[in-house]
């Protein structure tokens, strides 16, 4: 019988923001006021339980003291590109959506008996600096397969050595950023969305004001439509689905105004907190909350 506490799928772990040029959205996230880590290239299986090899993409990011930002881009055309110009031919922005889980194995399990097929789990590694030398993070990722979730890449991951990405040399931020709060996606059906991620995650959301919120355990995944991404943030969704909105958490809603003013950054502010349009953040807008 499966362990009701390893099936969980919980939190919300990290999203990844799909770049054209990763130096150049390195620049753009650091005016934004976030600390970066040293770029790491990505390694990892290209079957469940293949072997592990060098893949072309590499990545940046924003640790914070409650989920990361990742920005993803390839540094190598000639290795494999994770499908990295498939996400760009969309847009440019945010395409994977990783959550957090304590056991991969039972998660797919549980998954399969909602409904879900998986693609079984991945491996993934990359090289990273820390304060006792090179380690390498390893991870395990609950994939489905393609066109099951169409709002991005949507996995469940494991982390096997969380010391080395949570680094407190790079979680202390100009702007004040603590945490990860909310994802904000916007679809067509959301009814249908809407009950496949109940099965997801094994939680039914809330509906507020027309849109649906899944709280979980750590940060909050939301649903809405576009005509509501428009009513309640101005923003224009490219084609549905469209992930569009990370809330950040802000120790200090100064500290962040003073740093983006500073660094001349657009931003305004609404109802919903400081907002920082997408082309300011390759393709996603930051919206940075108390």
């Amino acid at each position: 019988m499966t362990d009701l506490k390893q099936d969980k799928i919980d939190v919300l772990d990290h999203v990844a923001v799909i770049v054209q040029d990763l130096s150049m959205s390195q620049d753009s996230f650091k005016r934004l006021g976030f600390c970066l880590t040293p770029v790491s290239q990505h390694s990892g299986a290209l079957t469940a339980g293949g072997e592990v090899v060098q893949w072309g993409c590499a990545n940046t990011c924003v640790m914070l003291e409650q989920g990361y930002l990742e920005l993803m881009g390839i540094v190598d055309e000639n290795l494999y590109d994770n499908k990295i110009p498939e996400f760009l031919s969309r847009y440019e922005g945010i395409h994977i959506l990783a959550f957090g889980c304590q056991n991969a194995n039972s998660v797919s399990n549980r998954l399969i008996s909602t409904g879900f097929k998986t693609n079984g789990i991945y491996s993934l590694s990359r090289a990273l600096d820390t304060p006792k030398g090179q380690r390498i993070a390893k991870f395990e990722l609950v994939r489905l397969p393609p066109g099951v979730m169409p709002e991005g890449r949507v996995l469940a991951i494991k982390h096997l050595t969380r010391d080395y990405l949570w680094q407190d040399r790079y979680m202390e931020h100009p702007n004040g950023a603590l945490a990860l709060e909310e994802l904000v996606i916007s679809v067509e059906d959301l009814p249908s969305v809407a009950e496949r991620y109940t099965r997801y995650f094994g939680i039914k959301p809330v509906d507020k004001g027309g849109s649906w919120h899944f709280k979980l355990r750590e940060g909050t995944f939301v649903l809405t439509t576009s005509g509501l991404l428009l009513e309640n943030y101005e923003i224009n969704a490219p084609s549905n689905p469209f992930a569009a909105i990370i809330k950040i958490k802000s120790r200090n809603l100064f500290k962040t105004r003073k740093t983006l003013n500073q660094n001349g950054v657009k931003f305004k502010e609404t109802k919903n907190g400081i907002q920082v349009p997408g082309s300011e953040a390759s393709g996603a807008t930051v919206i940075f909350i108390e």
